[in-house]
């Protein structure tokens, strides 16, 4: 399966990308996740290690639309799927 990742903010300093394709084995969410980790600096941004899952503070968006599962990472991916993951945005 192949998936979309669309990168902003720190994710595209991170990555020097604005997108990347991924093929995937694992049609989860975590499944990115985890090729997203293995490959980028990425882990502490948008993992909580102690409760295991997305950190509540990061937005992710699928296909244009913001998911809103207790626990986003279980989400199933489809193929040509578009990913993004988004930081709360601060300003003074």
């Amino acid at each position: 399966m192949r998936v979309e990742v669309v990168y902003f903010a720190e994710f595209k300093k991170i990555t020097d990308k604005e997108r990347e394709m991924f093929n995937i084995s694992d049609s989860t969410l975590e499944g990115l996740l985890n090729l997203l980790f293995e490959k980028y600096k990425l882990k502490t941004l948008i993992w909580d290690e102690k409760n295991q899952k997305i950190h509540s503070l990061i937005s992710v968006i699928i296909n244009n639309q913001a998911i809103h599962e207790k626990n986003p990472s279980l989400i199933k991916l489809n193929d040509n799927d578009t990913i993004t993951f988004l930081l709360p945005v601060s300003g003074g």
